[in-house]
């Protein structure tokens, strides 16, 4: 890192836009200062011409970048602003932040779908399931024997109940000899599509591949369509469950 290529970072930072970094930014910065310390320590007079040039340099980069900083993170909280307000995609820009400021992008973006939760989707659908901080995105209970699954309605599970401390598998109910095959064809299509993983950390409200929203928090123990879960397992943010 030099003059030049601070001084250029930081023109190009003026702009709304988020800009590539490289990775190694603030390690090169870090260098970048500590050698100007050094070659100021060494220096017999340190009231000369010299001395008041690398001091200005060391003022000028400590400055540039901290500027950098607070004006790309000023553009990554308006990014994920706007962005938990629209269905625009955040590949492109996720692309240019560092790995710390992809955190921070994530932090904020789960803070503000958070919030609209909570605060903002009572009052315009007050009638709408999953409103009430106390009704986690509407999602019943059902158990098997010691452990207990969160679980939605679909067209393949919307006839699957509780039956707790029976120590069986999760099974059809209202079952008839007209309708038990239908059930059977139910549960393996549940078994192939769907699976129960376990949430690791609170996860933004997403629609999932069977069309329906999900907002999850962290120890939820739900029943997801297959290509979800597998992504957020993926992610680290959920690990899958199996019965033995």
């Amino acid at each position: 890192m030099d003059r030049t290529k601070l001084t250029d970072t930081l023109r190009e930072e003026r702009s709304s836009s988020l800009k590539s970094m490289n990775a190694d930014f603030y390690d090169a910065m870090k260098e970048y200062i500590r050698e100007l310390e050094e070659e100021i320590a060494q220096l017999k007079n340190p009231r000369s011409v010299e001395a008041k040039i690398l001091e200005d340099e060391l003022q000028n980069a400590m400055t540039s970048v901290e500027l950098i900083f607070m004006r790309r993170i000023k553009k990554i909280v308006g990014s994920a602003t706007t962005n938990a307000f629209s269905n625009r995609s955040t590949v492109q820009d996720m692309g240019k932040l560092l790995p710390q400021e992809k955190e921070i992008y994530e932090a904020v973006l789960s803070a503000i779908h958070i919030a609209r939760r909570e605060l903002l989707e009572p009052v315009l659908n007050p009638h709408l399931p999953g409103t009430d901080r106390k009704d986690k995105e509407h999602i019943p209970v059902v158990s098997t024997g010691s452990r207990e699954y969160h679980t939605v309605d679909t067209p393949e599970s919307e006839h699957i109940a509780s039956e707790a401390g029976s120590g069986r598998e999760i099974t059809t109910t209202g079952t008839t000899p007209e309708t038990e095959d239908k059930g059977k064809i139910a549960k393996s299509n549940i078994n192939e599509e769907f699976v129960v993983v376990r949430i690791l950390e609170n996860v933004p409200t997403f629609k999932a591949m069977d069309n329906r929203n999900y907002t999850l928090c962290a120890e939820d123990v739900v029943v997801l369509p297959a290509l979800n879960a597998k992504g957020l397992v993926k992610r680290n943010v959920a690990q899958m469950i199996t019965d033995n």
